[in-house]
């Protein structure tokens, strides 16, 4: 399998999206996010994902206008969060004033909340106005799709972004989407903030084969796999290091011993459950100087 740093998938609506990008989530506000973005693009990332409830938008526009790398040659990705749902287009031109930018590359609906299909359809006239380049979804279920279509969409989405790692690798949703022209893409790749796989021992005999990391190898896995992943950091040496991907290809055995250590472990909330999510657990949103 040739992949590199630049390989790219062709989304249903022809656009490019690199295979591998930088997530922010839980990066902090200010110099944090900005380095972090700063460094991803100077070392060759093209792809930065956040998120309005991220509150770090601002942040991550000036990390991009630091790297001085063309704004052509990087995809950028926002999501909308529940209070954006009745106005999407007004959710998105804030983003974008946040954010230092004319446009998206792509634009998710966060969550399957509340009429998630009447905002969908809002995206489909958001992308038409050239507001966004693509649009998806993210947390998605195979029912909140097969909702989406049977209510007359014009256009399926083109990214599915969803929690996938070792011990959760959606192949079910994966198939689903993939069959339907829909890109996968993989956030908490290395399994999540805190709950992390690369220490796990059943990495050792790899680390030693390969003679790479676990974070490594498990995102190598993902990109095997044919999923887009974004694995979160801010520090510069991490950033660079899960970047190192491309001068090693794991064997068949491999990627099926890794995929057998699926246990259906979501680590995030439920997406059909996510309508109940009391309001104490909600997350802030604090916004930017």
């Amino acid at each position: 399998m040739d992949l590199h740093l630049e390989s790219t998938l062709t989304l249903n609506n022809g656009v490019k999206m690199p295979r591998l990008g930088l997530g922010v989530f839980n990066a902090a506000q200010g110099e944090e996010t900005r380095s972090a973005v700063r460094t991803a693009l100077e070392f060759g990332y093209r792809l930065i994902d956040t998120a309005r409830v991220y509150c770090n938008e601002r942040s991550v526009g000036r990390g991009i206008l630091d790297s001085g790398v063309k704004r052509e040659e990087i995809f950028v990705t926002t999501k909308l969060w529940k209070t954006d749902y009745a106005n999407p287009r007004e959710g998105l031109l804030r983003s974008l004033e946040r954010l230092q930018l004319k446009y998206v590359d792509l634009l998710l609906l966060h969550w399957p909340f509340g009429d998630y299909v009447k905002a969908y359809k809002d995206l489909e006239h958001l992308q038409d106005e050239g507001l966004c380049r693509c649009i998806g979804v993210s947390n998605f279920r195979e029912h909140h799709l097969e909702d989406l279509f049977a209510s007359g969409i014009l256009r399926a989405p083109q990214v599915n972004q969803t929690e996938i790692h070792p011990v959760n690798t959606e192949e079910e949703l994966c198939g689903y989407c993939q069959a339907r022209g829909i890109v996968v893409e993989a956030y908490s790749p290395l399994g999540g903030h805190g709950r992390t796989l690369i220490d796990d021992p059943r990495f050792i005999g790899m680390r030693d084969f390969y003679h790479k990391d676990a974070a490594q190898i498990i995102l190598r896995w993902a990109l095997q796999r044919g999923l887009v992943a974004i694995p979160k950091s801010v520090r510069p040496e991490r950033i660079i290091s899960n970047s190192k991907l491309f001068d090693f290809e794991l064997s068949p055995g491999d990627m099926s011993t890794i995929s057998d250590m699926n246990i259906n472990d979501r680590r995030n909330y439920s997406p059909d459950k996510i309508n109940e999510r009391p309001s104490y657990l909600e997350p802030k949103i604090v916004d930017e100087p």
